[in-house]
């Protein structure tokens, strides 16, 4: 996930009146502006009021008068704070400001061939080779699988499970999100925020070593960091990007069940790309050997489509969901314009069965797709202006997600988060911090693999497809990037697949995509 590209703290320092208590002969306040020593002349009204009541009152209300004279003067020092929505211009005075722009809908050295997978194989020698054959790819899965901490078999997941840590790792995020704002207002949501959903959770339950119970996702489904189902937001300038949600669940994720919540509506699961919490109406329980059975069955597809429609009937008319590129199908009989398929479900009791279901011929394909650079980039540009979706918000995909479903099409297993993607692959180069960008750019070019090289740095991570005029080029799930002024931070934003340079944000304060580059590595 790109987290953190493209949110910009905004700095709430004020500059604090220096009032002082020190008074004049008279009585009256000195009020002091760094060395300069202003005497207050005694207002008209005073005189009356002198006269009027006993000495003893005239000090009350002196008190009265400078505690709502430094109230004024500290609101109209601090200064504000502006978010822009729009390509307006800002005020002129001095103000931290964020604005968020829509991204030009071309870039000038993207021009529409290059928007084609076409354009792209056509610079490559041999597109049609093929990378690694299956023995290749399982080799390769089974070393990421093995080292990676992102990723598990629940297949071999252990029957006991001690949760001496569980306990904690809630405790602290329910803090956390405490800090966070739910887009209602302008201040964060506080630690009675979370009061009844800490109440609904079974605290000596995750201290205890319990029974593991197993599962499968019978719908694309949603993994939180906690069992709220109500988005949060770590500033107010990225409210587009829900912090509580971890990722997308596959149709058929086998899942370990380890808590569940008083009211029994959200479970705690381990899927094999990562573990959170999950309602409890997106999964049917099974057995581990079920979960075996599932993963060895031998008619399998896999949807090459960015989006796969499911239905009811063969005649494709009763809509049951979607599910996106990649997602791995039992299929039942091939036809001339529909695959019956088996999908799992729930059945009356919440245990796993499976359903007759169809999916148009076009949208799978029979086995993996043959791991070659023609193939790689044909489907990765199949996904191009889909929306971009922190964590598979809305049903979308950001960066790393993009890169899942893709490679998933060819059988290749990819962790979850743009970190342990940019861990899998036999060949590795990394950037150093002052290396010119002409250098870096002449390093990708001369050893990346076009459809095959992943570029990366920390909280995002992009396909390379090739070069032009010396400068690489990449498709990637993108939210935006920033280009920076004096007291400006301007926002552009992509939100969608698109094919760039690594030139962009090249005016921010961080540098161009090229410059924060720090390491490439090839799926191979």
């Amino acid at each position: 996930m790109d987290e953190n590209i493209f949110c910009h703290p905004v700095s709430l320092s004020c500059a604090k009146s220096q009032d002082r208590g020190n008074e004049d002969k008279r009585g009256f306040p000195i009020k002091t502006f760094g060395n300069d020593k202003r005497v207050e002349s005694k207002p008209a009204f005073v005189n009356f009021i002198d006269s009027a009541i006993a000495s003893q009152r005239r000090m009350t209300i002196l008190i009265i008068l400078l505690f709502a004279a430094f109230v004024f003067s500290s609101c109209a020092s601090k200064p504000k704070t502006v978010f822009v929505l729009s390509s307006e211009s800002v005020p002129a005075k001095k103000t931290e400001a964020i604005v968020l722009h829509p991204a030009p809908l071309a870039f000038g050295d993207v021009p529409r061939d290059m928007k084609s997978a076409g354009y792209w194989i056509s610079k490559i020698k041999n597109p049609d080779a093929e990378i690694l054959d299956r023995k290749g790819i399982n080799s390769l899965n089974a070393k990421t699988t093995n080292v990676s901490m992102f990723l598990k078999d629940i297949r071999y997941f252990p029957p006991r499970y001690s949760g001496r840590m569980a306990e904690d790792k809630l405790k602290k995020a329910l803090s956390a999100f405490a800090k966070h704002y739910d887009g209602s207002g302008e201040e964060p949501v506080g630690k009675e925020y979370f009061l009844e959903i800490a109440d609904n959770v079974d605290f000596e339950l995750l201290r205890s070593t319990v029974t593991v119970r197993f599962a499968m996702t019978i719908n694309f489904a949603q993994l939180r960091a906690i069992p709220f189902d109500k988005p949060l937001y770590s500033s107010l300038d990225t409210l587009d990007i829900d912090r509580v949600q971890f990722t997308l669940l596959d149709l058929g994720s086998p899942l370990a069940i380890l808590y569940q919540t008083k009211d029994k509506k959200w479970l705690y699961a381990v899927s094999e790309i990562a573990e959170g919490w999950i309602s409890r109406d997106s999964v049917a329980f099974c057995t581990q050997d079920d979960i075996k059975k599932h993963k060895s069955w031998k008619n399998t597809a896999v949807t090459i489509s960015a989006n796969t429609d499911i239905f009811k009937d063969k005649f494709m008319k009763n809509f049951l969901f979607s599910v996106k590129m990649g997602t791995q199908l039992q299929f039942y009989k091939i036809y001339d314009n529909y695959v019956e398929i088996r999908i799992p479900g729930a059945d009356k009791n919440g245990r796993l069965e499976y359903k007759k279901a169809a999916v148009a011929s076009s949208d799978i394909h029979e086995g993996f797709l043959k791991y070659t650079q023609r193939n790689v980039l044909i489907q990765a540009f199949r996904n191009l202006n889909q929306p971009y979706g922190w964590g598979g918000m809305n049903g979308d995909q950001d960066c790393s997600a993009f890169l899942k479903q893709v490679f998933a099409c060819f059988g290749i297993i990819l962790p979850r988060n743009s970190t342990g993607q940019s861990q899998v692959g036999a060949f590795f180069m990394g950037f150093d911090a002052n290396e010119s960008e002409t250098a870096r750019a002449e390093r990708i070019i001369k050893h990346g693999t076009p459809g095959a090289t992943f570029l990366y740095f920390p909280g995002h991570i992009m396909l390379y497809i090739g070069h032009d005029n010396k400068k690489p080029y990449v498709i990637h799930s993108v939210r935006g990037y920033a280009e920076d002024d004096t007291n400006l931070s301007n926002v552009y934003l992509l939100n969608k697949v698109a094919v760039t340079t690594l030139n962009i944000g090249e005016d921010s304060k961080k540098g161009s995509f090229l410059k924060r580059t720090t390491l490439m590595r090839t799926v191979k």
